[in-house]
């Protein structure tokens, strides 16, 4: 009854404390200040990078490491020259000579004793009148039985050419005419047909080490040149002998394995 009394004026007055504090529950928290950006030091940022420069420096020194057992340290290799240039390349170096290791042991696979293979006749050369040729590259050549391999010239006129080169190639066949082809019987073996591979096999590693001796004085060459361009340290040159040599014991030593190898199963035979 008393509220009936109150003027209009008076009881807005009275509501206006509570109307205001529900609005103000309704508003939204005012958003955080955005956090102040920290700005490292001009020196701090010289410093860091001036560290990331060494580090990189370093690790490009240390890319690559050293292969086959490398006896160079990193300071013979500060004072072989210039950064990123090598004196010898060694992994060409290294690439040639087992490549020639790995052509001989092929050869030495084709080597049969008393035993028809056509891999026997792969390293014939045939001469003809305008130069020479290897004879697969000129016949077919195929087992015919156990003793005996047929040869098919591409060119029938080089059949006289052919015969004659299979003959005169030390391997101690006697191949004869037949039919437009070359039949080339192969001996059973005997004393004397084992001794004539051990000699081939033998003159075949011989010219297999030379190649390998010239693969490391072309290396020495180039070690002899670059020291005398760019005045390397006596402990670099040194070193740097040593992993030639190295590379150059390691063929020489898988060399004489697979001679050894052949020898055995030839003697076995």
């Amino acid at each position: 009854m008393a509220l009936r009394n109150l003027s209009a004026a008076r009881l807005g007055r009275l509501c206006r404390p509570a109307r205001m504090a529900t609005f103000a529950a309704w508003q939204p928290a005012p958003a955080a200040p955005p956090p102040a950006q920290l700005r490292p030091h001009p020196a701090m940022l010289r410093l860091a990078l001036a560290g990331r420069q060494q580090l990189c420096a370093y690790g490009s020194k240390r890319k690559g490491g050293k292969k086959g057992g490398s006896q160079r340290s990193d300071e013979q290799e500060d004072a072989g020259g210039s950064a990123g240039a090598d004196p010898v390349d060694m992994e060409r170096m290294e690439k040639r000579m087992a490549g020639r290791v790995e052509r001989l042991a092929s050869e030495l696979q084709a080597m049969r004793a008393g035993r028809a293979s056509p891999g026997m006749l792969d390293h014939v050369r045939v001469q003809l009148k305008g130069g020479s040729a290897l004879l697969p590259e000129l016949a077919l050549v195929a087992v015919k039985d156990a003793q005996h391999l047929l040869v098919v010239p591409n060119n029938p006129e080089e059949q006289s050419a052919i015969e004659t080169s299979i003959r005169n190639a030390e391997l101690g066949l006697n191949p004869r005419a037949d039919k437009g082809a070359v039949v080339v019987p192969v001996p059973k073996t005997t004393k004397e047909s084992r001794d004539r591979l051990v000699k081939s096999l033998g003159a075949l590693a011989e010219q297999t080490r030379v190649h390998v001796r010239k693969d490391r004085q072309d290396a020495m060459k180039q070690l002899k040149a670059a020291d005398k361009a760019g005045g390397m340290a006596t402990d670099a040159v040194r070193a740097w002998e040593r992993d030639i040599q190295a590379a150059t014991d390691r063929h020489a030593a898988r060399i004489e394995e697979l001679v050894k190898a052949k020898t055995r199963e030839i003697e076995r035979a």
